[in-house]
């Protein structure tokens, strides 16, 4: 987006010139004009400007890779110049008006360098853990699952390393009957899952013993990672969580 405002105002220099000398008729010998008299401004769409642009550039380029004369490539070599000029005039200016209005500024909230990029992943990690610490506290997992599905045999060690880590009550439910090793001790299905309306396995819910109110956290297989980003968006818009 950049480059191409950029080549706006390269363009409505261009244009100008263009203007100036295609336009006026032959004097001869009567050239001389008086210095009072101004020459009349032709305004364009910048719409228009940039398409033209668009394609003088692609014109300049299809010249002088069809035809690679040095005055060819020269020409495109000189307008490439001085659209870098321009652009680095405008990334000046723009440069300018963030550090005048730090609000526009994407990479304030978005971080893009990598010390800031670790600051906010800090911010996160600390987010998560009090997210799960909170949901260690007032809630425990519901974990339905099938013994012959591939997604729920893979999940399982997920899900169990991840309540050991951080002292998390999950309560398995085999809706075949079956159960896997990770938990031996799962419950069989008595109508659970139907009241939980789960369609797909394997399935996770957190869910509040004294309220009673479940929430869903996952459908399908996921990593740890993601386990723990559900987790806190779970906490801050459901849960009540900061």
């Amino acid at each position: 987006m950049l480059k191409y405002l950029v080549l706006v105002l390269f363009f409505c220099m261009s244009s100008v010139f263009a203007v100036d000398f295609y336009d006026i008729h032959a004097k001869g010998w009567h050239w001389y004009e008086n210095p009072k008299e101004e020459t009349k401004e032709v305004t364009q769409d910048p719409v228009e400007r940039m398409n033209a642009l668009k394609a003088t550039i692609q014109r300049a380029l299809d010249t002088a890779i069809l035809s690679p004369t040095d005055q060819n490539v020269k020409n495109y070599i000189a307008l490439q110049n001085a659209i870098s000029n321009q652009s680095t005039i405008f990334a000046n200016v723009w440069q300018k008006v963030l550090l005048g209005n730090p609000n526009l500024d994407y990479s304030l909230v978005h971080p893009t360098n990598n010390l800031a990029k670790q600051v906010d992943i800090d911010d996160k990690q600390q987010k998560e853990d009090l997210a799960i610490a909170n949901l260690a506290r007032g809630s425990g997992l519901f974990f339905f699952y099938k013994s012959t599905c591939p997604y729920c045999r893979k999940f399982a060690p997920i899900l169990r390393d991840f309540a050991t880590k951080h002292n998390i009550v999950v309560i398995p439910i085999t809706m075949d009957g079956i159960a896997l090793s990770e938990f031996p001790e799962s419950k069989i299905d008595g109508g659970q899952a139907a009241r939980f309306k789960v369609t797909v396995e394997p399935a996770l819910f957190a869910v509040n013993p004294y309220t009673h109110i479940a929430y869903p956290i996952s459908y399908g297989l996921i990593s740890e990672e993601d386990l723990k980003q559900r987790i806190l968006d779970i906490s801050q818009n459901f849960m009540g969580g900061s």
